[in-house]
């Protein structure tokens, strides 16, 4: 539109002329539709032309930024604040700066930026934890676990040697995406399998963060929850498949604190078989590898399609022993490495 409308300029002779053309019955007809700029635009258009040499709208490139740097005392105060609040927007960052330093003319968001990103910092997907890890008891038994040696923690531990348990619950609705882009006006609505009432199927999985020979354990089930009959049964049958496949290896089981992982029957069915048990902290699941390890899993579920997806609690089935069979073809110590283990 502008290079027509400095077209039009020049073939009516410029200035005057020019001027002269951009009113014709034409332009003014166009104008009266919304279909060809006001007049004064025009003109504007070409007093662009006259100063630069075309008529490029200007953009925001993205150099412009104050060059001054964040240091001393508000280096600190950003530091703090960050690690009280890490879900904080960068206009309260700025604001608490400030407010703690009013001396100071408030800083701009590209000099947090970059004050943010000499201190290391990441923008990542947020999460919450619970207040009640949070309890004097439950982070000390958190300190436990990682930095006391057997039976308190997993200090000093082969990484190689532990098995993380856990269990989760996919449905059908799993691998649907909560969310996308449409329209203001339109639901965000897309073709797929009716599921309304239909059961999901619950996964009781352990994984070992040996490296070199990775390898893990889980049964499916749709049929009521894990009690500890269930529970028992999983517990031996792991055993046992750890007895043809990995005799004479002594590993360490981690997993979360129920009452039912923690009754005497499953201690001793660990215990006699020559492994051990160490329990994590309460209300702290980002220490479980296995907890990350259920998100890829239901990551991948989102990725299937019409075709590729499931469509019943068979294919559910199928599509969850597809998954986990291709991450065992790579290795689990990532998840373990990512949660504090070496």
């Amino acid at each position: 539109m502008r290079e027509m409308v400095l077209a039009a300029w020049q073939n009516g002779g410029g200035v005057n002329g020019g001027n002269a053309a951009l009113r014709n019955p034409t332009f003014v007809q166009l104008r009266l539709q919304g279909k060809f700029p006001h007049y004064t635009t025009c003109m504007n258009w070409i007093r662009i032309h006259q100063l630069e040499g075309n008529v490029r709208p200007m953009r925001a490139t993205g150099n412009f930024f104050s060059e001054r740097e964040i240091n001393g005392i508000d280096l600190f105060n950003l530091t703090l604040f960050r690690l009280i609040r890490p879900k904080a927007y960068i206009s309260e960052v700025i604001a608490y700066m400030h407010n703690m330093n009013p001396a100071i003319d408030p800083y701009s968001p590209s000099q947090v930026s970059r004050a943010e990103d000499r201190l290391g910092l990441w923008l990542k997907v947020g999460s919450t934890t619970s207040n009640q890890a949070h309890r004097p008891i439950n982070k000390l038994k958190r300190q436990m676990y990682w930095n006391d040696p057997f039976p308190m923690g997993i200090y000093g531990e082969n990484t190689d040697l532990i098995i993380d348990i856990d269990e989760a619950k996919f449905t059908l609705e799993s691998q649907d995406r909560k969310r996308g882009k449409v329209t203001r006006e339109s639901r965000c609505d897309s073709q797929g399998m009716y599921k309304k009432g239909v059961s999901g199927i619950n996964l009781i999985m352990g994984i070992c963060g040996d490296a070199n020979d990775p390898f893990e354990f889980h049964q499916q089930f749709d049929k009521g929850g894990t009690g500890l009959y269930r529970f028992y049964c999983f517990m031996s049958d792991f055993i046992d498949y750890l007895d043809v496949n990995r005799p004479g290896e002594s590993y360490c089981f981690t997993m979360d604190n129920l009452n039912i992982n923690k009754n005497p029957i499953i201690t001793d069915l660990i215990e006699g078989a020559g492994h051990r048990v160490v329990y994590r902290a309460p209300y702290w699941s980002c220490d479980g590898a296995i907890e990350y390890v259920f998100n890829t899993i239901h990551t991948n579920l989102q990725m299937s399609n019409e075709i590729t997806g499931a469509r019943n609690l068979d294919d559910l089935r199928d599509k969850l022993d597809d998954i986990i069979f291709c991450m065992v073809t790579t290795s689990f110590r990532p998840y373990f490495v990512h949660v504090g283990f070496p």
